[in-house]
């Protein structure tokens, strides 16, 4: 289970290496979001949850401190019948800017926080616990105007709950951003 998370989180690490160089080697000049706050809310599946795969919400912001680095929270919503999981991370995603594809922002993303995750199984004891919560991942945005996007992410979250026999769980959110 050590080495599957591992391996994961290397291979994780690996791609964001290389789309970055491509990604900065591709760069044009975008107007500036330095100091711009954007907010955004997505919805998708949790897969490989200890319920199964679990209907995910997701809320976000993202405070740009430069034009490409943002920081801000997360908020990841998701529940089946018998799940129901609240995770809470703050956020450091970093924006790419990709020539000759003005309105496609690819980026990458990892954060720290806590997860509570309450399991009530009919005939069963009910279980829940809380632990840290460790996301990572990326996703693209798609500018429709200056003032909404569409964007798509995919997570791997790390956790260590009791109610879970394996600790990883991944998350697909798909939803729209408004930048102010």
């Amino acid at each position: 289970m050590k080495d599957k998370r591992l391996i994961c989180a290397g291979v994780i690490m690996v791609v964001i290496l290389a789309f970055t160089q491509f990604a900065e080697a591709q760069r044009e000049p975008a107007a500036d979001r330095t100091g711009r706050f954007a907010l955004g809310a997505g919805l998708g599946p949790h897969f490989d949850t200890s319920d199964g795969t679990a209907f995910a919400l997701g809320f976000y912001g993202d405070y740009y401190l430069t034009h490409e680095f943002s920081v801000g929270p997360l908020l990841q919503v998701g529940f089946t019948g018998d799940l129901f999981q609240l995770g809470f991370t703050a956020q450091a995603k970093y924006t790419f800017d990709l020539a000759g594809f003005p309105k496609l922002k690819p980026h990458v993303q990892g954060g720290i926080g806590i997860i509570y995750a309450d399991l009530d199984r009919s005939g069963r004891r009910d279980e829940d616990d809380t632990s840290f919560l460790i996301p990572l991942g990326g996703g693209v945005e798609y500018k429709l105007s200056d003032s909404v996007s569409l964007e798509t992410t995919f997570l791997v979250n790390f956790t260590d709950l009791d109610v879970r026999n394996d600790n990883v769980f991944y998350t697909w959110l798909i939803g729209v951003k408004f930048p102010f």
